[in-house]
């Protein structure tokens, strides 16, 4: 079977008229290989300032056309382009993405939208002055597990919703990009968007913060050894402990209910849900211990055929086809507007903020 960057690029002469800007590893793996897929959306060109990086992109996704540029005015063929999508270090993302709205086109950016909250809403407004999109890659609250269990909340299928907890476990030593040292508490601040999009798409509601404990790094890095955060969405309690030390790298979210709870592997794209387990007898224990094991080994096995085959896109099928609808209908995309990014962004400083007041 295909992969998404191995399909034949046939798309209508109405197509959305697509460039990706930037080259690294999001663009290459998550950017052209989705756009490439996604139906009525046409790859026209790619754009980076490493001339390399453009000529091995569009050898390896067949693209018309290329450009080494640090902005809009070194591209040439511009004009042929109606949306670009934005997949640079997050220092660049306001300085590109207002360069490109004002060009006259619609912007996808990734997250996070901004290093601080006034950039963040300048750019939404910018957006909407000049009447262009401009979305979020808030991509995991699309994914098929995250799908599933927004499914089970709507049905009412946990019972009443108690807790939410989330818990990320990152390993110095695994793939990381060179940049993120550089920005507000280093790693915490480019992978903090999920937590945060994520809180508000399962729950519904805008989370605040009230608390935020940080350690920070022992060896003076701007990531913090871990940081714990509790807040609150609506009545529900909500507590994220992110660990930067660890020999493993896992990202979890138990939504805890009166009936059931449901563990959601963001890695890994599966859903475990566990029934109550009454009394807490051995059998009960053997019981949603058996349960927990088959089902999070069926939906591993599940989402690893989907990465073999080209077909796991962590919900980023979704951001694209929702992106691509707002260009034509001019509607803001649900869940991935620039306000949306904007509410990430401001619950980022939050923390940075309390942090600032209490180092220690």
């Amino acid at each position: 079977m295909r992969t998404p960057s191995d399909a034949p690029a046939t798309t209508p002469s109405s197509a959305l008229r697509v460039a990706v800007v930037g080259l690294g590893w999001v663009g290459t793996h998550r950017h052209l290989p989705w756009l490439r897929a996604a139906p009525g959306v046409q790859v026209v060109g790619v754009i980076d300032h490493s001339a390399a990086r453009v000529d091995e992109a569009r050898a390896a996704f067949r693209v018309p056309n290329g450009a080494a540029a640090d902005n809009p005015a070194g591209v040439p063929w511009l004009d042929q382009v109606d949306a670009v999508t934005i997949a640079t270090p997050p220092a660049t993302h306001d300085a590109l993405a207002r360069a490109y709205l004002l060009a006259g086109k619609d912007v996808l950016l990734e997250k996070p939208m901004a290093l601080e909250v006034d950039a963040a809403r300048e750019l939404a407004e910018l957006a909407a002055s000049r009447g262009r999109v401009l979305a979020i890659v808030h991509n995991f609250q699309f994914a098929r597990s995250t799908l599933r269990l927004r499914r089970l909340l709507a049905a009412g299928s946990l019972g009443e919703v108690r807790a939410l907890w989330g818990a990320q476990l990152s390993n110095p030593q695994r793939r990381l990009p060179d940049w993120y040292e550089s920005l507000p508490l280093g790693l915490f601040y480019d992978e903090s968007p999920h937590f945060f999009y994520l809180v508000r798409s399962l729950l519904g509601a805008q989370p605040e913060l009230d608390v935020a404990h940080h350690i920070p790094s022992p060896e003076g890095r701007h990531t913090p050894a871990a940081i714990t955060l509790l807040m609150h969405a609506g009545s529900v309690p909500v507590q994220i402990a992110m660990n930067f030390q660890a020999p493993v790298s896992e990202w979890h979210f138990a939504l805890i209910g009166s009936e059931k709870m449901a563990v959601l592997d963001i890695f890994r794209d599966a859903l475990v849900v566990i029934p109550n387990d009454h009394q807490h007898l051995g059998r009960n224990v053997l019981a949603t211990t058996a349960h927990a094991i088959t089902t999070h080994l069926a939906g591993v096995a599940g989402s690893g055929a989907r990465n073999v085959a080209g077909r796991l896109a962590y919900g980023n099928d979704v951001v694209i086809a929702r992106f691509a609808e707002a260009c034509r209908t001019r509607v803001a995309p649900k869940d991935i507007s620039a306000a949306d990014g904007v509410d990430v962004v401001r619950l980022q400083h939050a923390v940075l903020d309390r942090v600032r007041r209490d180092p220690s």
